[in-house]
């Protein structure tokens, strides 16, 4: 059985989650901010994460390391769903320990927008400082990777 675990505080992992579990059918959705998951009840798992601040969704980074023994001994995939895809390798080097990011059978991101109408409190303030901040050239997402959530999903198929 497949499980597709999110953290997703602005809706965008949620979002990418959901697509993927149109491509997975049998995958079981879980949002992790709402419930954990036993991850012995599943053969393999698809965890996703939004990003804040630079680092993957916390939620999402505490189940990684509670279950870290759990999920080597199964298929596993890590996405983020993020609005400056420049950042991607920066972001998952941060927020997953090494031995369980080079466990994954697929590691990316999922794209994914900034959408400064659900951004709320001081996440607005650190959003508008991060978008000012933009480098020129930087590639920023405006939307989900669909070519992505169907490559994560061709993994599990």
């Amino acid at each position: 059985m497949l499980l597709i675990a999110y953290a997703s505080k602005t809706g965008n992992t949620k979002e990418g989650a959901e697509r993927l579990a149109e491509l997975l059918p049998e995958a079981v959705l879980v949002d992790l901010t709402q419930e954990t998951p036993v991850l012995e009840e599943y053969d393999e798992v698809i965890i996703g994460a939004g990003v804040r601040v630079g680092a993957a969704h916390k939620t999402a980074r505490e189940f990684l390391v509670k279950n870290k023994a759990a999920l080597a001994s199964k298929r596993y995939a890590i996405f983020i769903s993020n609005c400056f895809a420049d950042t991607v390798e920066e972001i998952l080097v941060k927020s997953v320990d090494a031995e369980t990011l080079k466990g994954a059978v697929w590691a990316g991101s999922v794209g994914g927008w900034l959408n400064m109408e659900k951004v709320k409190g001081v996440d607005k303030v650190l959003a508008k400082a991060a978008t000012k901040a933009v480098k020129d050239g930087q590639k920023v997402n405006e939307e989900l990777d669909l070519k992505a959530i169907s490559e994560l999903a061709a993994s599990f198929k």
